[in-house]
């Protein structure tokens, strides 16, 4: 085990975060699936890293329900299918037995940074839940706070943002700009620094490059690599589908959705006028 692994890993625990080691993704997996019960209800927050490991498949084969809004192999096309299978089921995934996602960085003090646009993710981590499983390469650990806000400003969401067909300025150039307005899509920064009141913590770090960052120093080929290996389980939605939702008549139906449902239709209160939509 590498010094800055090890290094992490006792740091982690020193701020009562519980902190795990596995050599591969193999590994990952068999640890992850002692850490969640088999009866319990998981809910996942977006991560390339947790795709790769290729624990949900796993989950779900002894049994586990696993509540999965990212799910590559499913379609948001327009407004029904993003209701459907992102808005309400990222909802229902906040609050769960345990949630499972990944982290933009981690620090070698034992610091979690992240950056979000919706913010479930970065929540995700530390309320909803008795237990969160948060999930990293060896790729994701930078020395101090310093190096995580620029690795993930400079490196981690420009590139993100990029794969996701975003016109926002950092896609475009690759670096912070640090914008504001509508076109923004940093809007939830978290640090989590020791062990949430309500929420037990586990960190598992894996040996492998896995997820989204590097640094900008290290080889071509392996940053190529990593690349090229997130760009395989990415999950996105069309721009055109997000720019365009209206998501306070969705937060309406699914509060109503949640209370009844009459052959599919949810009657949303707009104002003074009453309407039906079919999500």
């Amino acid at each position: 085990m590498e010094k800055m692994i090890r290094t992490t890993l006792k740091s982690l625990e020193a701020r009562n975060l519980k902190s795990h080691f596995a050599e591969n993704c193999k590994e990952a997996r068999s640890l992850m699936l002692k850490l969640v019960p088999a009866h319990a209800t998981v809910g996942v927050g977006d991560s390339s890293t947790v795709r790769q490991i290729g624990i949900i498949k796993s989950l779900e084969k002894r049994g586990t329900k696993v509540i999965n809004p990212f799910d590559p192999e499913k379609t948001v096309k327009d407004h029904k299918t993003y209701f459907n299978l992102l808005f309400r089921p990222t909802i229902e995934a906040t609050l769960c037995d345990v949630f499972l996602t990944g982290t933009n960085v981690v620090t070698q003090d034992g610091r979690l940074l992240n950056i979000d646009a919706a913010g479930n993710r970065v929540a995700g981590m530390f309320w909803g839940h008795p237990k969160s499983v948060i999930v990293v390469g060896r790729n994701k650990i930078v020395k101090n706070l310093e190096e995580a806000f620029h690795r993930i400003k400079n490196v981690t969401v420009p590139e993100h943002l990029k794969r996701r067909g975003s016109r926002t300025p950092c896609a475009i150039t690759g670096k912070c700009h640090d914008c504001i307005g509508k076109v923004r899509r940093c809007a939830v920064t978290t640090i989590i620094e020791s062990k949430p009141l309500l929420t037990d913590v586990n960190v598992v770090i894996i040996n492998e490059d896995l997820g989204l960052g590097w640094d900008q120093s290290w080889p071509k080929k392996r940053i190529q690599g990593i690349a090229m290996r997130h760009e395989k389980w990415k999950w996105t939605v069309p721009n055109k589908v997000v720019e365009t939702v209206d998501h306070k008549a969705m937060w309406e139906a699914v509060l109503l959705k949640f209370r009844f449902s009459v052959n599919g239709q949810i009657k949303i209160q707009n104002g003074n006028k009453k309407s039906k939509r079919m999500f």
